[in-house]
């Protein structure tokens, strides 16, 4: 006889099989979430089901608490065969078996699995029913190759285990899966698809982040066409490359932050909807050259990086950028070697770096809004108002001579130009400070 213990079974109890809920035993009778305490199975634990959840009272869906559940072998198998005559979804708060079993014909749609800490094997018999399964903290160490048998699989959440490594093939069979989670594993290697799906997948997004990969090659997936996000935040990785021409239609975001990488080049890959790109909290020296053609770009970041200058030239071929975000970098200097034009670039930032040097002659960027050179090594304020008809520039936090913060004192009083300013010089950072309206004073270096 095995024994479940503490809070175990949540399961939510729809109506459209017949069931309702027991009032008198709901913790909270607005929501008809109740509590049923111990269930034994090995008895009377099934009429006990029936008439907690057996009332006068309509209600579209309940959710029954099981503290305690005695079974004869299994929380699994067996079990969910049974369970399945009351329920359309189960949830294990604690799971303490090495073995989970998915029953052929099982009926249940929606099965999660939590502190698993003894699972290590999850084994499916043929099912059409199954939409959504999730494991969390196990010792799976890949995933269940019985996958295939949940043919009607639309969400697949593995999380916080002990997989190594991802195989492509496991989801050859799954045409109905949109979403896959696999992420705080061990994951340090993907294999690519050895052949073709003989059916279209149809994975929108896929979910690999906090694993210890050390290298992706973006040509992996390419027998996922609707891929749509893919998150590869807080692995080890060093390069970022496709190694064969790879299109991905419908990706919008390519999440590829808190790595460690130094190298990409992405000459083979086209991303005709890709909207942003973050390369945040990396070990780039340089911004990119080599990234396939983005031609919707609208968002680049490369915060947090190795960055020590800035050519704008390198932007060019993003004709539809709107923001571009280089903060918290080791930047020096930033130039423009031939002529740029951006039509929609709106925001700039480059704050908290070491900038000294600016010179944007070559760039023609007619929206530009804001440009922030927040808390830089800038001794005078870089004179773009006249290249930027509409723009505004924050310097504040920048050791700017008095002598030229005062030559932009209209700038200031228009609102076009933010600058450290005080009431006395206890609230400045530099030496000095002038006067820029009859109230305000800006903080300057004499």
């Amino acid at each position: 006889m095995a024994v479940l213990y503490a809070a175990l079974l949540v399961l939510a109890i729809l109506t459209h099989i017949g069931l309702r809920p027991c009032l008198a035993q709901c913790l909270d009778p607005q929501s008809f979430t109740c509590s049923v305490g111990v269930i034994n199975m090995t008895s009377d634990g099934a009429a006990k089901l029936r008439r907690t959840i057996d009332s006068d009272v309509e209600a579209f869906w309940m959710v029954l608490t099981i503290d305690k559940l005695i079974v004869s072998s299994s929380g699994s198998g067996p079990f969910l065969q049974r369970i399945a005559g009351f329920t359309d979804q189960i949830t294990y708060l604690v799971y303490r078996e090495p073995v989970f079993q998915i029953p052929e014909g099982n009926t249940l749609s929606d099965i999660d699995i939590y502190n698993a800490g003894s699972l290590r094997s999850l084994v499916a018999g043929t099912n059409r029913h199954l939409k959504q399964l999730s494991v969390e903290t196990c010792m799976l160490d890949r995933v269940p190759p019985t996958l295939a048998q949940m043919i009607a699989l639309e969400n697949l959440n593995i999380q916080n285990c002990a997989l190594t490594a991802l195989r492509m093939d496991v989801f050859a069979n799954n045409p109905n899966l949109s979403i896959i989670s696999l992420s705080r594993h061990q994951i340090r290697q993907i294999f690519p698809f050895t052949s073709p799906p003989k059916q279209r997948l149809i994975v929108a997004h896929l979910d690999l982040a906090a694993n210890q990969l050390e290298r992706l090659d973006m040509a992996a997936f390419v027998h996922m066409p609707d891929l749509e996000r893919l998150d590869v935040r807080g692995n080890r990785i060093l390069r970022v490359e496709a190694t064969s021409p790879a299109t991905y239609e419908s990706l919008l975001r390519l999440s590829i932050t808190f790595n460690k990488i130094s190298s990409i080049d992405l000459r083979n890959l086209t991303l005709p909807s890709l909207r942003s790109f973050y390369l945040d909290d990396n070990e780039l020296t340089q911004i990119p050259t080599v990234l396939g053609r983005m031609p919707q770009l609208r968002y680049f970041g490369i915060d947090r990086n190795n960055l020590t200058q800035l050519d704008m030239s390198v932007f060019r071929r993003f004709e539809n950028l709107s923001a571009i975000f280089v903060n918290e970098n080791n930047i020096e200097s930033i130039r423009t070697s031939s002529p740029v034009t951006l039509p929609l670039l709106d925001l700039l930032t480059f704050e908290n770096n070491q900038i000294a040097s600016v010179n944007f002659t070559g760039c023609n960027f007619p929206s530009m809004h804001l440009v922030s050179f927040l808390n830089n090594k800038l001794t005078a304020v870089p004179p773009l108002f006249q290249r930027f008809n509409s723009t505004r520039m924050s310097v504040e936090w920048n050791p700017i001579r008095c002598a030229n913060l005062a030559t932009f004192r209209a700038r200031f009083v228009g609102g076009r130009l933010y600058a450290s300013t005080g009431k006395t010089q206890s609230d400045c950072l530099t030496s000095s400070m002038i006067e820029l309206t009859e109230n305000v004073k800006g903080c300057c270096v004499a």
